[in-house]
């Protein structure tokens, strides 16, 4: 694995195809609105200065800031300058991380098509209930660049090709492990099942465990202040549910780690966990319903994808560590 990823040349930026006339005329438009929707707090003569240079590659404070705008309205919080402050480090470094991926995909020769991009955002808006030219607009309305989104867009597509190709066959799941899980929710039948959506801090090194913490503790203020749950799970949590606003689906009792049973069990539907210490991270957790297990079919093929996709996260987490590790990163701010 570690040849895959990690043992590679020196970054070189990036040769982009040459975009679509249309593509070309949107890009001018949205730089002409970002004249117009630049914050208050970011000068004209500073917008375009680096917030931070990842191998070369500069993050502007506009971009930075289009990036905070669009965590705002994604979690559904109020826009303030307090808000703005405490989002902007965790911002920044899901920008640096995002650099890396594109970088890395780069690397590996993994590109993007318009078409894949037009799909999510196509889907992300209708999630939102709106059309693509509705949902575009509203993020023009309220200071929001649209390439702000296309680019993340961009970026998680390409990240997740590349552990879908490096990293998922690399990971095997036995039988036996699948079996171990399949008695102990047979003997389970009749207990509670929970309908739980996350979101994810990783702890990457005992020396970052209190920034984690802290990382973590911001967000659930921000839940507590009535931001929405799948919003800020989409733009901050490190785990794969992380496309799907959080949502684990419905989940057998002891089917998760000790510690997030057991704080699932002092919990009721609508309930927002405090951050959950696990080997890999800081989960928080929000318990969306409960049912009861009268004897639903155990669904083998299921226990065996959750068995894969925890692995592959934590081999992704890996990646992004060593990613950050071997680069080139200058925060100016």
């Amino acid at each position: 694995m570690a040849a895959l990823l990690f043992d590679r040349p020196a970054y070189r930026p990036p040769h982009r195809p040459a975009p679509s006339p249309w593509l070309t005329a949107f890009a001018l438009l949205c730089i002409a609105l970002a004249a117009l929707a630049a914050p208050s707090s970011v000068r004209a003569q500073d917008a375009f200065r680096p917030a931070a240079v990842v191998n070369d590659e500069v993050i502007s404070v506009l971009d930075l800031s289009m990036r905070v705008r669009l965590a705002i309205i994604g979690a559904g919080v109020q826009d303030s300058q307090e808000v703005r402050r405490r989002l902007t480090p965790q911002v920044l470094r899901g920008l640096i991380d995002e650099r890396l991926q594109m970088q890395e995909a780069t690397r590996l020769d993994i590109a993007v098509t318009d078409d894949q991009v037009a799909d999510a955002l196509q889907q992300i808006s209708q999630q939102n209930g709106m059309s693509e030219g509705q949902f575009l607009s509203m993020l023009r309305n309220r200071g929001v660049i649209p390439t702000t989104l296309i680019d993340q867009i961009r970026a998680q597509i390409a990240w997740q090709t590349v552990v879908q190709r490096r990293l998922r066959p690399t990971v095997v799941v036995s039988n036996e492990e699948v079996q171990e899980v399949v008695d102990r929710l047979a003997a389970r039948q009749g207990s509670i099942e929970r309908r739980v959506s996350e979101i994810f801090v990783a702890v990457e090194s005992a020396a970052q465990e209190q920034q984690a913490l802290a990382n973590a503790n911001r967000l659930l203020e921000q839940l507590r202040a009535g931001a929405n749950f799948g919003g800020l799970a989409r733009q901050f949590s490190q785990s794969s549910t992380a496309r799907l606003g959080g949502d684990r689906g419905w989940i057998q009792d002891g089917e998760l780690d000790d510690s997030l049973n057991q704080a699932l069990a002092q919990m009721g539907p609508g309930d927002v966990s405090r951050p959950i210490r696990t080997l890999a991270g800081f989960h928080i957790l929000l318990l969306r319903d409960m049912r009861r297990n009268e004897g639903q079919e155990i669904d083998r093929q299921r226990i065996q994808q959750n068995l894969t996709d925890q692995r592959v996260n934590q081999l992704a987490q890996r990646s992004i560590q060593e990613l950050r590790r071997t680069a080139n990163v200058d925060v100016r701010i």
